[in-house]
This record gives C-alpha cells, structure tokens and sequence, in this order.
C-alpha cells in the first residue's frame, strides 16, 4: 500500500490488461480521452470522457483499458479530506460532471491544493448524472485474443468467458469496440499478418497459421479483399529497409 502526505495531481494512461491496485489514500479518476473499466468496492464505472470515479482508501479496485486513453488522477490524503468535509462525496458512486467542470480538470494537472480544492468543492455540490455499469469481462477478453489469434475464436466461445448469452455479447462487444466481433477479430488478425509479413523469412502459410486464418489460399482472399492486393504483392512493396 503507498502513502502521500499532500495531494497529487497528474494525468496517466492505463493498461490494457486487468490490474490490482490497493492504497492509504483517497483518490478520484476523471476521464480525459478513451476509457478505462473500473471495479471498486463491487462497484464497476467505465471512466470515460467528463465521469469522475472515487476509490476510498483502503479498497481493492481494479482496471483495465481497452486502447489509448488519458486519466486525469487526484490521489487524497485522508486527513486532508477530512478537513475539507470531503468524505461523503468520495464514498459516493462515479458520476458524470457538467462540461463546464471537466473543462477546468483538464487543467489541473500538477494544481496547488488551494487550486484543487476549490475544484473539488464545486464537484461535490454539483449537480452531476449518474454513469452506466460497464464491462469488464468483456475488456479482460480482448487482450486474451489479441494475445493468442492463433485460437479459431467463435462467438459463442467469446460470448461463454463473458458469460453472456451470444446476441447480448454481440450488442455489448459492438457497443464496447464500434465493430461485430468478427470484423473486429479480422482486423486484428490483418494488423499481425502485416507485422509478420515484414519478415522475409515467415513464409505466407506459416504467417496465415499464426494469424489465425485456415491456411494460405484463405489469408489471400481475405487479405485481398481487406486490402487491395494479395500479402505477396503488399510484401514486395515494401521498402527493402523494412524487410531485412
């Protein structure tokens, strides 16, 4: 567990893998850009854009980012808090702030706490939306597939480690990522084929098999299809630098 003695305010990035944090001091996630999932105290808040998350000292949270994202973190000391008769605004559930409010958190990076709580003042009388449960079984399986593309992955296979039925995994996953899972997987298996490809010395088959894809002639079609061209062509077009 960490300690701090004074506030500290400063914008980080996530993982995306699942995480486990646990600490002495109170703290706040406020979206900036992307999103992270979060569980707190049974509690799960997709920390997107304009929410502000509590994490009361002393719980065991755990996050996780699907893709790129900017979080703006305000790690409180509990005395300091205290003093301020900010308790019962952390113990509440994440919430999402008026615009006006996230306009001025996006500035608060590295604030004097005079600066900070004056912000923190005006979040806690805001009047400020309740946010939507997220879900993060759904985010805890992307980096499982990115991580083995190999795997004939199914719907119904991704759906079961969700624990969803297959129609309302698909809902949820095209809510989550803005694509069906397929097109998301082929998207995914195409960004791999194309690192691999720069290897001179994988040869199609082998690159189809470790992307996922039944064999060479089905990597074609649908590298083709995607992509304008067939794998071999898009290889011999690269520059010779990239190929050595």
């Amino acid at each position: 567990m960490s300690y701090r003695l004074s506030p500290l305010v400063e914008v980080r990035d996530y993982p995306d893998r699942v995480r486990t944090d646990r600490h002495v001091f109170h703290q706040l996630l406020l979206g900036l850009d992307g999103h992270v999932e979060l569980e707190a105290a049974g509690r799960a808040t997709r920390v997107a854009p304009g929410v502000l998350a509590p994490v009361v000292a002393g719980d065991i949270h755990h996050y996780l980012a699907p893709a790129d994202n900017r979080i703006l973190v305000v790690d409180l000391p509990v005395d300091w808090c205290r003093a301020l008769d900010l308790d019962a605004a952390l113990a509440g559930p994440a919430c999402r702030l008026p615009d006006a409010l996230v306009a001025r958190g996006r500035r608060l990076e590295h604030a004097s706490p005079p600066v900070l709580a004056a912000w923190l003042g005006e979040v806690a009388s805001a009047a400020a939306r309740p946010v939507a449960v997220p879900r993060l079984r759904l985010l805890e399986l992307l980096p499982a597939i990115r991580a083995d593309l190999a795997h004939p992955w199914r719907v119904a296979e991704m759906a079961a480690r969700c624990h969803l039925a297959e129609a309302a995994f698909a809902r949820q996953f095209r809510a989550l990522t803005g694509w069906p899972p397929h097109v998301w997987l082929t998207a995914q298996r195409l960004a791999l084929a194309r690192t691999r490809l720069r290897d001179p010395r994988a040869s199609l088959t082998e690159i189809a098999l470790a992307c996922g894809f039944a064999d060479a002639a089905h990597f074609s079609r649908v590298f083709r299809r995607h992509l304008g061209c067939p794998p071999g062509e898009w290889r011999r077009a690269l520059p010779e630098r990239l190929v050595d």
